[in-house]
Order: structure tokens, then C-alpha cells, then sequence
């Protein structure tokens, strides 16, 4: 019996290593799949996607992204409608880490690129851990920002002292997460969990795909848990939004685990801004991406 056994567990692990090296390979032939352009910037190559036509918006992706879960993320939110500006961050697919990769530094960049693309004006939309860069944007360059969108982001809360943000710990994923095979392991056989974690169903929506694959995006995601998620926290004085004089529209869900809502209101009460807010959809708001595109292109058309 325990022959049989051990001869089925040897099979089940052909099975898996086969259906990973599968998926692993389809990953990364998607992820080489865009029309990316790069360009040498003051903090090292930076890699990029640019589409579409009219105005412009500039997204500043969450944690274990890059220029293929910016540009996924801009499909669905805006569509076709607009000229798509998706920049890898720091560390992320075919854009270097620089030795200071600070939110500040990062809008620096995006900045530097616009420049290079001959962008006077742009939308910044932020999500997720994209959200520190986002406000770095909009805060040190407003004659450049047309308006900031908040999509699931991070925000500033309440300043902190350097032992309550040592309290909280780390900011970001477990170690394991951060590697090709466990990541395609969990999420395909454990979905659950991750569906837990993100209050969305990982199996429904594509922008999960553009995790995988992990190699390209190690460093940004340890540059995001070390360095950016901890900015807002640690250094909440850079983070004046009251003075943000752009117009400034906040999408999010209530029940988004990843950026809570509770945050989000605090903001609402601090700065004038537009709001699109759910009930119900995690944090990638399933099940409402035409009222989320509705949001966006309103606030957009208004501001030209």
C-alpha cells in the first residue's frame, strides 16, 4: 500500500512540475508580449508601455506589478478612450532599482519620461502600494498633474512615531510569495487564500495574472515592503495633501482589506475630491467595472 502511494505522490509531482513549467513559460512569453520601450533615465533604465490616443493618463502601479499590470489595470478601467501611459517602478520589469527608490524619486521619473514623450499634462492614477508615488506626483509637480485618481490606493493617514512603525512590522508579502514557483503553486491550488487576502475572486480577474512572473518584479516588490508602503508611515509630513489644489477623484470599496476604507474617509474629510465608493468588490472593486469606467471617464471629460 504505502508502494502505491509513494508511486502516486511521484506522478502527482510530474503533474505539477509539468503544468508549472507550462505556466511559467506562458508567463513570461505574456510578459515580453508588449510594445515596451525604454529610456535612460538620471536613476537608470526604465522600462514602459505607451497606447492609445488622446488624453493622457499615467498610471503608478501597485506591489508585484510592472508595465503589464499597469497597462491590464488601465485596460480595464479606461478602456480605449485614452492615451495609456504605463511605467514600470523601481525594480519592476525592465526598469532598474536605483540606491534611493523613494516615492519622491520615483515621480521624479515619471516626470523625466513625460518629458521624453513630449506630455506637458497628465492623469495620475494610483493604486495600491502605487499610491506614495501617486501623491509624490501630484504634490511636487501639480502644473504637470491634471488630476490625481485614487483606485484602491494607499493613503496617508496619521503621522507615527519611529516606535509605532516598528509596531506594525513588515509592510508587505511574505518571503515565500516572492518566487515564481510558489506564487503560480499558491494561486492556482490555493486561490482561497488569496482571495482572503484580496477580497476578490484571483480566478476572475486578469490584472492576477500580471503577478506571475515573480523573478522580474523581486526587487521592486522588496524596494515596495522596505522602502515605499513604510513612506507614508514613516514620513507622513511629506504627504501635505491639504494643499493639493487638482481636482483629485477616490475610487474604493469599503471592504478592501489590502487599503482600508477607514483611511480613505479620513482622506475624504481632509481634501476636496470626487468619490465613487462600493459597498462590496475587495480591492480590485469585481463587479462594478462599468460604474468604475463611468467614474473615471466623468471626471476626466469634466476636467479638460
Amino acid at each position: 500500500m504505502i508502494y502505491i502511494l509513494i508511486i502516486l505522490l511521484v506522478i502527482l509531482g510530474f503533474i505539477i512540475v509539468h503544468q508549472y513549467h507550462k505556466d511559467i513559460k506562458t508567463a513570461y512569453k505574456r510578459l515580453e508580449s508588449y510594445n515596451i520601450k525604454t529610456m535612460a533615465t538620471k536613476f537608470g533604465i526604465m522600462s514602459y508601455v505607451d497606447e492609445g490616443k488622446g488624453e493622457v493618463i499615467l498610471i503608478s502601479h501597485g506591489i508585484f506589478g510592472g508595465y503589464d499590470q499597469g497597462s491590464t489595470s488601465l485596460n480595464q478601467v479606461v478602456g480605449e478612450q485614452y492615451r495609456k501611459v504605463s511605467i514600470s517602478r523601481f525594480g519592476y520589469p525592465g526598469s532598474k532599482l536605483p540606491n534611493n527608490p523613494t516615492p519622491k524619486n520615483q515621480a521624479k521619473v515619471f516626470i523625466e519620461i513625460l518629458d521624453e514623450l513630449g506630455i506637458k499634462q497628465a492623469y495620475i492614477l494610483a493604486t495600491s502600494a502605487g499610491g506614495a508615488a501617486g501623491f509624490q506626483f501630484a504634490l511636487t509637480y501639480p502644473d504637470r498633474s491634471k488630476g490625481l485618481i485614487l483606485l484602491s490606493s494607499s493613503v496617508p493617514d496619521k503621522k507615527r512615531n519611529t516606535d509605532e512603525v516598528k509596531a506594525l512590522g513588515t509592510v508587505g508579502p511574505p518571503k515565500l510569495l516572492i518566487n515564481d514557483f510558489f506564487m503560480w503553486f499558491f494561486t492556482k491550488y490555493f486561490g482561497f487564500i488569496f482571495n482572503s487576502m484580496m477580497g476578490s475572486d484571483v480566478n476572475k480577474n486578469d490584472l492576477f495574472k500580471t503577478m506571475l512572473p515573480v523573478k522580474p518584479r523581486k526587487q521592486g516588490i522588496l524596494a515596495d515592503t522596505k522602502i515605499t508602503n513604510m513612506d507614508m508611515l514613516s514620513h507622513y509630513e511629506k504627504y501635505t495633501i491639504e494643499r493639493l489644489e487638482i481636482p483629485i477623484l477616490v475610487i474604493h470599496a469599503k471592504d478592501d482589506p489590502m487599503a482600508k476604507y477607514e483611511n480613505v474617509e479620513n482622506l475624504l474629510i481632509r481634501v476636496k475630491a470626487e468619490a465613487a465608493i462600493f459597498e462590496t468588490g475587495g480591492h480590485t472593486i469585481d463587479g462594478h467595472a462599468d460604474q468604475v469606467k463611468r467614474a473615471i471617464r466623468r471626471f476626466v471629460e469634466k476636467e479638460k
